[in-house]
């Protein structure tokens, strides 16, 4: 049984070749990140078209600033960082967090803790803009995809890889005094 394979230029190809005008590219570019991001815009449970409106900015903005792009091998963490910070503006600007019908989710504790949920997703938001720099800027960087690897995260913030575990310490330990300073404990999320 013969495999075929399909030719597919590396990202880094791609990138270059958009940066010069190719729209092919700026299509496969587009084709292939946009689920991608989809999935990294639905962590912010907005509403459907919300999530158009920042997948559409996303990638407007890296249209706009594709130039600036060095090393079109990290492509895919420069377009989740734009998805990112536009679901961060539009969350901030609206102050409001899209809920579901809380008439579907059936029970009364049901929707209480769906409300708490929302709540605490949105003072946690507001907990880490709080957070000196370094540990702010860190905890973007672990939590933008669900399986973080200190390497990538080292590389891309221009860190010691030994920092990164002891400055995720600091921060977490913060944000634990926080959230017990505003009385949210374990007892809280249950």
């Amino acid at each position: 049984m013969q495999v075929e394979t399909i030719d597919r230029p590396d990202t880094g190809a791609l990138v270059a070749a958009a940066q010069e005008g190719d729209a092919g590219a700026w299509e496969r570019l587009v084709e292939e990140f946009t689920p991608m991001l989809k999935a990294r815009i639905r962590r912010f449970r907005l509403g459907h078209e919300d999530a158009q409106d920042v997948l559409q900015t996303t990638w407007l903005l890296a249209w706009q600033n594709l130039k600036s792009v060095a090393d079109g091998q990290r492509m895919a963490g420069w377009l989740a960082t734009i998805a990112f910070r536009e679901c961060l503006k539009l969350t901030k600007r609206t102050r409001e967090i899209c809920t579901p019908d809380l008439d579907t989710l059936g029970s009364t504790d049901d929707v209480d803790r769906e409300l708490a949920r929302i709540w605490l997703a949105g003072t946690l938001d507001e907990l880490v803009e709080g957070l000196p720099d370094a540990q702010k800027v860190l905890f973007r960087a672990l939590t933008e995809t669900s399986e973080p690897h200190y390497v990538d995260v080292a590389r891309r913030l221009g860190r010691p890889v030994g920092s990164i575990g002891p400055t995720r310490a600091r921060c977490f330990a913060k944000l634990r005094g926080l959230l017990q300073a505003r009385e949210i404990t374990r007892d809280f999320l249950d």
